[in-house]
This record gives C-alpha cells, structure tokens and sequence, in this order.
C-alpha cells in the first residue's frame, strides 16, 4: 500500500523537474532530463538486494533511489556499496544507516526514539488524570521492529508513562489473541505500535472482536496508507498514525502536490509523498552541486557535511558528514477517514481525542 504513495511521488517528482528542462550538468554545460526506472522489491529483504543489482548492471542507471523500510534499504545500500553507486533513501532508520558504516548511501529520516516520544508527546493536550497509564509497545520481531522499539522502556518513563509490556510478533501473523489476552492481563490502555498495514488491520480488528478497550492507540508504518481507513472504516476512528510529511507544516509545493494526490486518488490523502518527493528534489540539487554526473562528485557532495537541499516538500534538508538528514517526526488522527494534525499540534484545527469504547461508537 505504501509503494503505491512511493512511486507516485518519485514519478511526480521526476516529471516536474523534467517539466523545467531537467538537472543542470556544468561540465556539459547543459540540462538533462531524468528517466525513472523501477524495480518491485516485493517487500523482500534479498529481492531489493536483487533490484538493486539489476538496476545497476543491467539498466546501467547513474544513481538510484531508496526503497521502503530498513531491512531492505540496507539490503539495497549494501549492493550499491559494492558498486559504489549513489544511493538516495528515506524511510531508513538512521541508527542502523550509521550503524553500517556506508560511505555511497544517503539517508533523509527522523531518529527512531524522537519518534517514540513523539508517540507519548501527542497525548500533551489531554489532562493527566485523563490519560492511559499503562503502555504496551509492539513490534515487528525483525531488526526495523527492534531498532525502534529498543528504547521503549526509556522513552515511556521520560515523558511518565510505564511500560507494561514489550511484545514482538513474527510479521503476517494472523493470530493476536496471545498479545491480546497478555495486555488485558498487564491491564495495558496504551498501544504504541509499529507493524505492516495487513497485521495493523488484523490487529485492530481482532481487538474489537475481543472487546478489547485501549483509551489510545498509536501506530508506526502499518497506519500511513490510505488503505487503512478505507478497509477498516469507522474502527479507524481514534487511531493515531505516525507520518514522514504533513501538508499544513507549510513547506515549499506541499499543498499543491496534497492536491495533486487527492486528484488522482479520489479526494484520499497521503501522509508520505512528501518525504519520497524530497528526496528526488535532493539528488537533483546534489547532482547540480557536483556539476556533474560523475557518482563520487555526488557522493562527496552528500558527505561534506554542509550539503543542503533547499526549498524541498520536506522542507530543507541538511545532511551531516555522515550524509543524515534529520525530519521531525510527524503525527495525525484517524477521523471519518481524514487525517487531523495531532503532531506538531495545530490546536486551531484539531485536539487529539482519547479512544471511547468499542461498544459506545
């Protein structure tokens, strides 16, 4: 569901900077245009690492651009290493992208714990008496699921809140009852979670099956597409949802590539375009930087440490020497299927609401 978003603001991207002649090359002293090639991953750890691969020796491509989550952005990067190909991601932890210790990637991401805490800041508004107590955080049982949820135990006690509960699942469960009955039984009312789309969906369900009440509930990835509402309807009412971009941060071309968006999908919104979009913005400005297309000028141009990509759908972007570029974390509330600024707070808009009981809606 979220490559469907991805693609689409690649290819957006593609086609405006094209529509204004292309990258400027100094040492051709001329424009070109971008052509875009894609190959699926299939969500698969050794079939990036296969796309990767195929787009470099057989399409014979000048840079590539990153595919979604960790474990197959580092797949992708590692092939691209071996080749020294520039490769230009987001939606990659930044822990384990310096972790890595790559010297041809770069990575456009907000750090993993800022965006736990961010999980908890959004309940701020809500009087604390009012508030959940008892949190559960619940993760994917693979390295992205644990490089987020690593510093659970730490970012809950800093902003007050306990942590009752670390569950890992295997990712495709379909079966939650086990994780259901143990929050009941650690009288869990929070749920922070990052998951797929399809095990979101199969979560919250299965929790409304079993009467389960959480006065909150907040996920990461699975809860971005637009898919998510649409499937579930009204159940996603309440639900909070992590985001790469919001359109109402103001930056440069986001309301209109929102608009753009909502033209070609039925009016729906997305919640990620605009980071995928920057990050083409970003090679493009690094591309004319370098004054060339040479991949080790444009590398050095990522890893000088003063390299930022100005006026982006993200807003700009600064890329330290290890070519990091820090976003905030974003947040919004599932209601009637829209998307409410929950995070950063816009209160003239909207005031996060607690989760009312199944049975009361």
């Amino acid at each position: 569901m979220v490559g469907t978003e991805h693609r689409w603001a690649y290819a957006k991207a593609v086609d405006d900077i094209n529509a204004k002649g292309g990258v400027f090359v100094k040492e051709l002293n001329k424009k070109l245009p971008i052509k875009l090639i894609v190959v699926d991953d299939k969500s698969s750890v050794p079939e990036a690492a296969a796309a990767a691969e195929k787009l470099i020796k057989l399409e014979k491509v000048d840079f590539l651009l990153g595919t979604c989550t960790t474990p197959y952005n580092l797949a992708a990067a590692t092939v691209a290493e071996k080749y020294k190909m520039v490769y230009v991601a987001t939606t990659f932890w930044p822990t384990e992208f310096l972790d890595a210790n790559l010297s041809w990637a770069a990575d456009s991401f907000f750090h993993p714990y800022k965006l736990l805490l961010s999980s908890l800041q959004i309940l701020d508004p809500i009087p604390v008496a009012e508030r959940p107590k008892n949190v559960c955080v619940m993760v994917m049982d693979n390295p992205d699921g644990h490089a987020f949820g690593g510093g659970a135990k730490a970012a809950t006690e800093e902003v007050g809140y306990r942590l009752a509960l670390y569950e890992a699942y295997p990712e495709g469960a379909k079966d939650y009852s086990a994780s259901i009955l143990r929050m009941r039984a650690e009288k869990v009312d929070a749920l922070v979670i990052l998951c797929s789309s399809a095990d979101g969906i199969t979560l919250i369900r299965q929790m409304k099956e079993a009467k389960l009440n959480l006065k909150y509930i907040w996920g990461a990835k699975g809860f971005w597409p637009m898919e998510f509402a649409m499937v579930l309807g009204a159940d996603s009412d309440y639900i909070v949802s992590d985001a790469h971009w919001n359109e109402a941060l103001g930056y440069p071309g986001a309301k209109e590539l929102q608009d753009r968006f909502r033209a070609d999908f039925a009016g729906k919104t997305s919640a990620t375009i605009g980071n995928f979009y920057s990050i083409v913005q970003a090679l493009a400005q690094a591309i004319e930087q370098a004054g060339s297309l040479d991949p080790a000028k444009v590398r050095d141009v990522f890893y000088s440490g003063t390299f930022v990509a100005k006026g982006t759908t993200n807003g700009d972007l600064a890329f330290s020497d290890r070519a990091w570029a820090e976003i905030p974390p974003v947040g919004f509330q599932w209601m009637k299927a829209e998307r409410m600024p929950a995070y950063p707070r816009v209160p003239e808009v909207w005031t996060i609401k607690l989760m009312p009981p199944w049975e009361k809606r």
